[in-house]
């Protein structure tokens, strides 16, 4: 199976996606800072819809590359929801 980087990607925010996770991701020191500009997102679209893609919009490549190997350790395209 091929993996699926965006199938991954938003399982992983929509049902897994949290303050925890952001601490995984980002690591504890850093983590504010992530965590910051996912609330950034979140009232700005004013809810879960939209808010993934911004915040993902918001982060560098580093960053983002980050998250979505996050998100591909724990759905693999959704295999594993």
């Amino acid at each position: 199976m091929v993996k699926n980087d965006v199938t991954s990607f938003f399982y992983y925010m929509w049902n897994k996606w949290s303050e925890e996770e952001c601490k995984v991701v980002f690591k504890d020191d850093y983590y504010p800072h992530f965590w910051n500009k996912w609330c950034e997102a979140y009232d700005t679209m004013k809810g879960p819809r939209g808010a993934a893609e911004l915040f993902y919009m918001m982060l560098s490549d580093t960053n983002r590359d980050k998250l979505v190997a996050r998100a591909l350790e724990l759905y693999d395209g959704m295999k594993n929801k």
